[in-house]
């Protein structure tokens, strides 16, 4: 927490409370993440299986799943370090 001399005790952003928003991203980014990982696996049994097609797709539907995944993480991070509408402002 911070101090300011006219406004009183501050909450920082980045250590707030998560958002209802921040838990929804994060929770979504960790189920993509956790499917991206399992095409993962699959592309894997498929190399050393020797089918090449279900690899490749496999691996493709990874790299996309994991892309898509980092965003929502990172979206939940930015939301995190918003303030909460649904909650009056501290410190006025």
């Amino acid at each position: 927490m911070r101090q300011d001399s006219d406004k009183g005790l501050m909450v920082n952003a980045a250590t707030a409370s998560p958002t209802a928003e921040h838990r929804k991203a994060g929770r979504a980014g960790q189920i993509v993440l956790g499917v991206a990982l399992v095409l993962l696996v699959i592309s894997g049994i498929a190399v050393v299986a020797g089918s090449g097609a279900v690899a490749a797709t496999s691996a493709g539907i990874c790299v996309a799943l994991g892309v898509v995944g980092l965003l929502l993480h990172y979206e939940g991070e930015r939301q995190r370090q918003r303030p909460d509408p649904s909650r009056p402002r501290q410190g006025r």
